[in-house]
């Protein structure tokens, strides 16, 4: 969903930046870097006390570490599903099946995930500092996809984002 295209969105933009920069902070430091002003930005917006803030960054590494671990797991099941499906291989229906299978357990999960942190937020902020904090993200999530975009077809790749 959109927390998973932030994520590789942040992972692609520091990976870029640091092939363009040379040696310097690597992609985990410029992920924390950008994470962090977001939620500073945020901070400011919202009005948010400092109890309030600490408990929302804690919410907020928390989630990535989750999704992480998401992503990871879908990482291998694409990968385990596309040895499947080489020209020439015959598939193996059983085995696809239960990828696809494994595949949609992957969607609700972030289904599943989005929802708790939505209740965690839910216990700390009001109604309108949510919506402030979905808002920013949702512009946070269109510039790094337009950055993205504009450093693939600048690469002569197809600027198109998928959000899973």
């Amino acid at each position: 969903m959109r927390t998973a295209l932030l994520e590789i969105g942040l992972l692609a933009l520091s990976s870029a930046a640091r092939a363009q920069a040379g040696p310097g902070p690597g992609p985990e430091r410029l992920r924390q870097q950008v994470v962090q002003r977001f939620l500073e930005n945020y901070r400011v917006q919202a009005g948010l006390t400092d109890e309030q803030y600490g408990k929302v960054q804690t919410i907020v590494r928390g989630s990535f570490e989750q999704r992480r671990a998401i992503q990871e797991r879908e990482r291998d099941i694409v990968q385990r599903l596309e040895g499947q499906m080489r020209p020439g291989v015959a598939a193996h229906q059983d085995s696809v099946t239960r990828l696809l299978d494994q595949l949609l357990q992957i969607q609700q999960d972030r289904v599943d995930q989005s929802r708790a942190e939505q209740r965690e937020f839910a216990q700390l902020l009001t109604p309108v500092q949510r919506a402030q904090f979905v808002l920013a993200f949702t512009r946070l999530e269109g510039q790094i996809e337009q950055v993205i975009r504009r450093r693939m077809e600048g690469a002569g790749q197809p600027g198109r984002i998928r959000n899973p």
